[in-house]
């Protein structure tokens, strides 16, 4: 069972038909990066800086529109497979529903290192060097802010340290985006929309944050998270002298964590020989794989992730093969099955992987357009 001491109440609840404008006041005002939307106590999804940052809609829309749809974990869950949960949907919140599925708080990325902290989870003998995503990505200073919104959208990050001729100087979050973005209201739409234009053609240095909380190389994970802590930060520059060799955060201590109590992941790869002795095919599934189980998590509970390769015939010209990739994944609202055939195994599997979010999106369009109907035919 989760403890309590993990979870916490969210300072501001949205409704279904509250309006954007007034969710992100009070998200500014209470430092909140996720607002639940609840209905009769049930949970009907989230809304985040993340998601803001990447799709621009009104000021007046209303919460039901705006929100995604999101893992949750029961009251009654164990630890481990709240700490796998972390690992797999990269999420910076995770609802805690009871088994009426009745919305009871969060367990945040913060709560739950602070949790490993005190019960001594976090690898002593692991240093910052060894879990940081290295290389850094960075953006220049004088870069444009509609180029850092592109930045953390494409490679799916939330900051972005800023650089001077390769030296740090900032650093740039997607709340600081959005809440530039958003600051404009009580204009006409024309008003708006140039000051939209406006905002995404500065620089970046006119609203990244100084002087920057960093980390160094060899620093043990233990005072990477304290630091992280103290400062309620998500993550952090890494340095190695006057240089930035990569950045850390609180997912990559929940890596060790995973790492170190041996939990299991549910994906199963079955992959020929002669693909596995390829260790740059290796890299490349392992990232697609990761990725993709990480975004279908946020959209429903994966029970079970399945990747098979299969040899369909060889190319008379350069010794090339065509290979089929299947995948089948079981998950809280259904089972789906799909495969691609490609001379590229990576493409194949990365089109067979795609098929089945979409499938999985639109299912889930239906479950929502079922929701709204109801909620409209109680408020007319």
């Amino acid at each position: 069972m989760i403890d309590n001491t993990l979870i916490t109440k969210p300072q501001y609840i949205a409704h279904s038909m509250d309006k954007l404008s007034d969710i992100i006041s009070k998200m500014k005002e209470n430092k909140m990066w996720t607002v639940p939307v609840i209905k009769d106590r049930k949970l009907l999804g989230l809304i985040s800086y993340k998601d803001l940052l990447s799709r621009r809609v009104s000021l007046e829309t209303k919460a039901i529109n705006v929100m995604n749809p999101s893992v949750t974990v029961q009251i009654d869950e164990d630890i481990n497979r709240l700490i796998a949960k972390f690992y797999t949907t990269k999420a910076r919140v995770i609802p805690v529903v009871n088994e009426k599925k009745e919305f009871i708080g969060f367990v945040t990325r913060e709560t739950l290192l602070s949790y490993l902290l005190k019960a001594d989870e976090i690898p002593e003998n692991k240093t910052a060097r060894e879990y940081m995503t290295s290389p850094a990505t960075t953006i220049d200073e004088n870069d444009s802010i509609a180029r850092a919104r592109w930045v953390m959208i494409r490679d799916n990050i939330s900051r972005l340290p800023a650089t001077k001729e390769y030296r740090l100087t900032g650093i740039i979050s997607a709340r600081d985006i959005v809440d530039a973005l958003y600051s404009v209201s009580g204009r006409k739409r024309e008003s708006i929309m140039k000051d939209e234009e406006r905002v995404m053609a500065m620089p970046v240095k006119e609203i990244m944050k100084y002087p920057v909380i960093t980390a160094n190389g060899k620093e043990p994970l233990t005072d990477v998270v304290e630091k992280l802590l103290k400062f309620r930060i998500s993550g952090m520059p890494v340095m190695e002298g006057d240089r930035l060799s990569g950045v850390i955060s609180g997912l990559d201590i929940i890596k060790a964590v995973a790492e170190k109590m041996q939990l299991s992941i549910p994906i199963e790869a079955k992959i020929p020989q002669e693909l596995k002795s390829n260790l740059d095919f290796k890299a490349n599934i392992d990232d697609i794989l990761e990725r993709y189980l990480s975004k279908i998590e946020r959209l429903t509970e994966v029970i079970n992730f399945k990747v098979s390769f299969k040899e369909e015939m060889r190319s008379s010209v350069g010794n090339k093969k065509l290979y089929t990739a299947m995948v089948r994944v079981t998950t809280k609202i259904g089972d789906y099955v799909a495969k691609d055939t490609d001379w590229e195994p990576i493409v194949a599997l990365k089109n067979a992987v795609e098929k089945i979010e979409e499938r999985i999106l639109r299912k889930l369009r239906k479950i929502e357009e079922s929701n709204k109907k109801g909620i409209k035919a109680e408020e007319a």
